[in-house]
């Protein structure tokens, strides 16, 4: 095999790639994504490594700076050519990331792959994930009322019960976010995890329309849930979302999900991503995500490659230390 690492491919041909995954499009490795990295200021810029003028793989690389020096992230990447000669192609890529990242002073880079097997030898550490490890991927190629009866009873229920409530769904605005923004801080608390400032989700919703919408469930003039989600070549995901303490008996979020099903089906996606779950660290999230039903899939983790060990030895020991001290 013979790859051909490229850094000049068409917006067309980048998407055309991604489009052709098993369940859709990865949003993170987009010029959609990259849209939003690029209006927070950070540096992003692809590669794609080609086989007889094929892409077989590709990967959007984030660069952060710090006193320590340079970093790469690779968000849900590389993202892989589906019959992919895995263990003949990866020592080749990771061969032209490490001399790429030589040249560029990188001192480390993290690469999260999205879609070949956990059990694949990455030839790096495994370390601590960032983006969810296990999701929910919703076929969405049957119909509708065989979607609502795959569910959990308790789930339809729900749903049933919303609408009967007299529960509206509606698209948000740029205005909305601070909606959106005050019933997060009240879930992150409530569920234990963390969110993203309000900046990142107003970017989000301004430069990536019209692949990011927000959407709001209401009664009575007032705003029980909302969510930001995504819908892009093949594949809807639930980004982020958010709901109230208050009136949580008229079950809004169930609403809220089934009505993007139903957008995801009416822009011909084949899959409705749920995008994060974990029974251990948010089981009510989880329980709540798995009522809608759906296929488990888990990512091969993150993984850590060392370029300048010298560097990262000092990066990690002040990182370890704030940690430590809770700074």
């Amino acid at each position: 095999m013979h790859l051909e690492l490229k850094d000049n491919i068409n917006v067309s041909e980048w998407e055309a790639f991604l489009a052709s995954s098993p369940y859709g499009a990865e949003l993170l490795a987009s010029p959609v994504w990259s849209r939003v990295l690029v209006s927070e200021k950070k540096e992003a810029k692809l590669l794609a490594w080609k086989n007889h003028d094929e892409i077989v793989a590709l990967a959007q690389i984030v660069e952060e700076k710090n006193i320590f020096g340079v970093f790469w992230y690779l968000p849900r990447g590389p993202v892989f050519k589906t019959d992919l000669d895995f263990k003949t192609a990866w020592p080749l890529i990771l061969a032209d990331l490490k001399r790429l990242a030589i040249d560029r002073g990188v001192v480390a880079i993290r690469f999260e792959p999205s879609n070949v097997s956990a059990e694949e030898d990455f030839l790096s550490k495994s370390i601590n994930s960032i983006q969810p490890q296990k999701t929910l991927m919703l076929d969405l190629s049957i119909e509708l009322n065989e979607i609502l009866t795959a569910m959990q009873p308790k789930t339809r229920y729900n749903i049933r019960l919303a609408k009967k409530r007299g529960v509206l769904i509606e698209p948000g605005n740029l205005a909305d976010l601070n909606l959106f923004y005050r019933l997060l801080k009240i879930t992150t608390k409530r569920d234990r995890f963390r969110g993203h400032s309000l900046d990142h989700y107003q970017k989000m919703v301004l430069v990536a329309k019209p692949e990011i919408e927000l959407y709001l469930a209401k009664k009575d003039g007032l705003v029980l849930a909302a969510g930001i989600f995504s819908f892009y070549h093949g594949r809807a995901t639930y980004l982020h979302g958010a709901s109230a303490n208050i009136g949580r008996e008229h079950m809004a979020p169930h609403l809220l999900q089934w009505r993007m099903i139903q957008r995801a089906k009416d822009l011909n996606c084949h899959y409705y991503d749920f995008y994060g779950v974990d029974e251990q660290k948010w089981p009510g999230v989880t329980r709540f995500k798995k009522g809608f039903g759906g296929l488990d899939i888990k990512y091969p983790g993150t993984f850590l490659q060392i370029i300048d060990p010298y560097r990262y030895y000092f990066y990690y020991s002040a990182t370890s230390l704030r940690r430590l001290l809770g700074i």
